[in-house]
Protein backbone atom coordinates (compact mmCIF):
# COMPACT_ATOMS: atom_id res chain seq x y z
CA UNK A 1 0.00 0.00 0.00
CA UNK A 2 1.54 3.10 -0.89
CA UNK A 3 1.89 6.24 1.56
CA UNK A 4 -1.13 7.90 -0.01
CA UNK A 5 -3.31 5.49 -0.39
CA UNK A 6 -2.53 4.16 3.47
CA UNK A 7 -3.15 7.97 4.96
CA UNK A 8 -6.71 8.02 3.10
CA UNK A 9 -7.31 5.12 4.49
CA UNK A 10 -6.61 5.99 7.63
CA UNK A 11 -8.36 9.25 7.80
CA UNK A 12 -11.43 7.32 6.12
CA UNK A 13 -11.53 4.93 9.32
CA UNK A 14 -10.54 8.07 11.71
CA UNK A 15 -13.39 10.02 10.52
CA UNK A 16 -15.84 6.41 11.23
CA UNK A 17 -14.06 5.91 14.45
CA UNK A 18 -14.27 9.86 15.59
CA UNK A 19 -18.10 10.15 14.69
CA UNK A 20 -19.89 7.57 16.91
CA UNK A 21 -17.21 8.55 20.10
CA UNK A 22 -18.70 12.19 20.02
CA UNK A 23 -21.80 11.25 19.89
CA UNK A 24 -21.27 8.96 22.62
CA UNK A 25 -20.12 11.76 24.46
CA UNK A 26 -22.91 13.83 23.54
CA UNK A 27 -25.64 11.40 24.67
CA UNK A 28 -23.27 11.08 27.62
CA UNK A 29 -23.08 14.76 28.25
CA UNK A 30 -26.90 15.10 27.80
CA UNK A 31 -27.77 12.03 30.65
CA UNK A 32 -25.24 14.79 33.29
CA UNK A 33 -26.97 17.58 32.15
CA UNK A 34 -30.28 15.72 33.00
CA UNK A 35 -28.82 14.30 35.77
CA UNK A 36 -28.10 18.67 37.19
CA UNK A 37 -31.88 19.31 36.63
CA UNK A 38 -33.51 16.09 37.66
CA UNK A 39 -35.30 17.71 41.14
CA UNK A 40 -36.36 21.13 39.26
CA UNK A 41 -39.82 21.35 37.35
CA UNK A 42 -39.57 21.95 33.79
CA UNK A 43 -40.19 26.03 33.34
CA UNK A 44 -37.84 28.76 33.00
CA UNK A 45 -35.59 27.89 36.04
CA UNK A 46 -35.40 24.51 34.80
CA UNK A 47 -33.77 25.73 31.61
CA UNK A 48 -31.54 28.05 33.09
CA UNK A 49 -30.12 25.77 35.69
CA UNK A 50 -29.58 23.08 32.69
CA UNK A 51 -27.86 26.10 30.51
CA UNK A 52 -25.46 26.90 33.36
CA UNK A 53 -24.56 23.20 33.48
CA UNK A 54 -20.95 22.66 32.48
CA UNK A 55 -22.59 19.16 30.49
CA UNK A 56 -25.00 20.86 28.21
CA UNK A 57 -22.18 23.05 26.45
CA UNK A 58 -20.29 19.86 26.49
CA UNK A 59 -22.78 18.46 24.75
CA UNK A 60 -23.26 21.29 22.15
CA UNK A 61 -19.97 20.95 21.45
CA UNK A 62 -20.15 17.52 20.84
CA UNK A 63 -22.72 18.08 18.29
CA UNK A 64 -20.75 20.60 16.41
CA UNK A 65 -18.02 18.38 15.94
CA UNK A 66 -20.40 15.65 14.62
CA UNK A 67 -21.82 18.04 12.32
CA UNK A 68 -18.32 18.64 11.18
CA UNK A 69 -17.33 14.88 10.96
CA UNK A 70 -20.33 13.78 9.14
CA UNK A 71 -19.99 16.90 6.35
CA UNK A 72 -16.79 15.48 6.02
CA UNK A 73 -17.59 11.75 6.22
CA UNK A 74 -20.66 13.00 3.51
CA UNK A 75 -17.84 14.46 1.18
CA UNK A 76 -16.33 11.23 0.81
CA UNK A 77 -19.80 8.48 1.21
CA UNK A 78 -23.11 8.62 -0.32
CA UNK A 79 -25.60 8.83 2.03
CA UNK A 80 -27.54 5.21 1.84
CA UNK A 81 -23.89 3.84 2.15
CA UNK A 82 -22.72 6.52 5.41
CA UNK A 83 -26.04 6.52 7.48
CA UNK A 84 -26.10 2.77 8.48
CA UNK A 85 -22.59 2.91 10.07
CA UNK A 86 -24.10 5.61 12.33
CA UNK A 87 -25.93 3.23 13.79
CA UNK A 88 -22.60 1.64 15.77
CA UNK A 89 -23.47 4.33 18.17
CA UNK A 90 -26.45 2.27 19.86
CA UNK A 91 -24.04 -0.32 20.73
CA UNK A 92 -21.56 2.46 22.12
CA UNK A 93 -24.18 4.49 23.78
CA UNK A 94 -25.58 1.08 25.34
CA UNK A 95 -21.85 -0.11 26.47
CA UNK A 96 -21.41 3.45 28.09
CA UNK A 97 -24.71 3.40 30.14
CA UNK A 98 -24.11 0.17 31.24
CA UNK A 99 -20.45 1.07 32.51
CA UNK A 100 -20.77 4.66 33.86
CA UNK A 101 -24.24 4.37 34.59
CA UNK A 102 -24.92 1.05 36.15
CA UNK A 103 -27.76 0.47 33.69
CA UNK A 104 -28.89 -3.04 33.06
CA UNK A 105 -28.98 -4.68 29.50
CA UNK A 106 -31.06 -6.70 28.69
CA UNK A 107 -30.92 -9.85 26.61
CA UNK A 108 -33.23 -8.37 23.79
CA UNK A 109 -31.68 -5.05 23.85
CA UNK A 110 -27.87 -6.91 23.76
CA UNK A 111 -29.53 -8.89 20.91
CA UNK A 112 -31.17 -6.15 18.80
CA UNK A 113 -27.59 -3.97 18.87
CA UNK A 114 -25.89 -7.48 17.72
CA UNK A 115 -28.41 -7.38 14.92
CA UNK A 116 -27.76 -3.64 14.06
CA UNK A 117 -23.76 -4.51 13.90
CA UNK A 118 -24.99 -7.14 11.57
CA UNK A 119 -26.47 -5.36 9.72
CA UNK A 120 -23.92 -2.86 9.21
CA UNK A 121 -21.49 -5.29 8.43
CA UNK A 122 -23.76 -6.59 5.42
CA UNK A 123 -24.86 -2.66 4.63
CA UNK A 124 -21.90 -0.29 5.70
CA UNK A 125 -18.77 -1.35 4.05
CA UNK A 126 -17.56 0.53 0.70
CA UNK A 127 -17.75 -1.62 -3.00
CA UNK A 128 -14.62 -2.90 -3.40
CA UNK A 129 -12.83 -1.25 -6.88
CA UNK A 130 -14.16 -4.27 -9.09
CA UNK A 131 -18.13 -3.24 -8.64
CA UNK A 132 -17.02 0.43 -10.34
CA UNK A 133 -17.28 2.81 -7.90
CA UNK A 134 -14.80 4.58 -6.44
CA UNK A 135 -14.53 7.50 -4.06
Amino acid sequence: MATGSFTKFLSKWFLWILLPLFNTLNQVALKLTASVVESDSFGLSWFVHAAGSPYIWMSFCCEAINFALWLAIMKRHSLSQAFPLTAISYALIMTTSWVFFHEPILLKELLGVMLIIAGIAVIGFEPTAESGKSR
